[in-house]
């Protein structure tokens, strides 16, 4: 014969406290959600940034803004003459310049991890006794420099706004050429490089050591704290 489960009566104080734990938990994760979504408006109402599409940064107040991506030139290993030219020709570029615009540089630790892999590979393939000896004292030092923090890459930013599209492109394309004559790589910041730049300002922590996420458009992505 099927013996039928005994039911044991749950007394009613131990039912009220589960029920008051169960309402508790559910209103701290309620608390909890809505203190990040607070979070997450707190931080949109403050950002200027409406969208980033074609090549330019769409602020909320309707303007646009182009950014000029401009590559480190070393001109200590230049000539006194060349040196001159080339301070002289970036001073007329931006002094010629009318337009209001902002120059910032931003610094960011360098990954060498693949590099120090490639020079350990390097070294164990190595035969050569003194070139084998030249990777690993140079294997030394790169790693040195990694630990001490020394290893910044250095970025620098020109930024125009305007309120029309096509005429703040042509006056950007116009100040890169310009500024190319002094033998200076400027280019014009795609919607993927904007999104680095902004991912630098809203997570500085976080964009020392990765990437932001890939761009795929057509609204820019959430920033959040």
């Amino acid at each position: 014969m099927e013996q039928k489960a005994e039911k044991i009566p749950l007394c009613a104080g131990r039912l009220q406290r589960l029920i008051g734990i169960f309402k508790k938990e559910k209103a701290v994760k309620k608390d909890k959600a809505k203190i990040e979504e607070q979070k997450r408006k707190a931080v949109q109402e403050w950002l200027p940034v409406k969208d980033v599409a074609e090549d330019l940064i769409v602020l909320k107040d309707g303007r646009y803004v182009c950014v000029l991506k401009v590559m480190p030139l070393n001109i200590s290993l230049k000539s006194e003459n060349e040196k001159k030219r080339i301070i002289q020709t970036v001073y007329e570029a931006l002094n010629g310049f009318k337009e209001s615009m902002q120059i910032f540089s931003i610094g960011r630790p360098v990954d060498l991890d693949s590099y120090i892999s490639y020079l350990q590979t390097k070294s164990k393939e190595e035969t050569n006794i003194i070139k084998k000896r030249l990777l690993q004292e140079y294997l030394k030092y790169v790693a040195s420099i990694v630990t001490s923090g020394e290893a910044i890459e250095r970025r620098f930013f020109i930024m125009l706004s305007g309120k029309e599209k096509e005429e703040l492109k042509a006056k950007a394309h116009e100040l890169a050429n310009n500024l190319e004559k002094s033998g200076l790589k400027v280019e014009l910041a795609a919607d993927q490089d904007i999104i680095d730049l902004l991912f630098s300002f809203s997570h500085p922590s976080q964009a020392a050591f990765e990437r932001a996420p890939l761009f795929s458009g057509p609204y820019l992505p959430p920033m959040y704290s």
